[in-house]
């Protein structure tokens, strides 16, 4: 089996900001998820994968629906781990503060989280479990920077040989293969 991930295009989003309160940050975050994409012009040769599974948002849609032109499955199982600030005190921090400690909140299944880490490890499960029911060989996965770094080492966990970058290059294909599976 061979899994091909891609990072949907990079959003057209700059914060108007350098300090952000934690309501400042949710909202920031709330722009950023309904932000355009930077069309891009690479494109996928569609004889080159049986399938392309794809996150349900927006930005991912767009992207997908942009580079390949066979079957695209949408699935909610592979969406962007959302973050969210990880106190709710009055005070300000940069943007990568909130996005450190709402990692390492989501990492320790805090409740500041929208979903914890064991909640988007089920939904790899679910998602391992689902492409092993359809038996494809060759697929191509759109989906989101950090859902794609906890992805690819659960892969890598499970037989699967492949590299990805510590931070996903937006449109940028990464090739996992494991010739066992499928």
């Amino acid at each position: 089996m061979v899994i091909g991930l891609i990072r949907h295009f990079k959003v057209d989003f700059r914060s108007d900001r350098k300090y952000f309160s934690p309501n400042d940050f949710s909202a920031a975050m709330e722009r950023y998820e309904n932000s355009p994409i930077i069309m891009d012009s690479i494109k996928i040769n569609t004889a080159d994968w049986d399938i392309c599974y794809c996150s349900t948002i927006r930005r991912a849609i767009e992207t997908a629906s942009h580079i390949y032109n066979g079957e695209i499955i949408y699935s909610d199982l592979i969406t962007e781990v959302p973050v969210a600030p990880f106190i709710n005190r009055n005070i300000k921090f940069p943007s990568f503060i909130w996005h450190l400690g709402g990692r390492i909140a989501w990492h320790k299944n805090h409740t500041s989280q929208p979903e914890g880490r064991s909640n988007t490890m089920k939904r790899i499960k679910l998602f391992m479990d689902a492409l092993e029911e359809y038996q494809h060989k060759k697929i191509l996965v759109v989906t989101h920077g950090f859902f794609m770094r906890v992805f690819s080492d659960h892969l890598v966990k499970n037989g699967f040989k492949g590299k990805i970058d510590f931070r996903p290059e937006n449109g940028k294909l990464y090739l996992f293969e494991n010739k066992n599976a499928g």
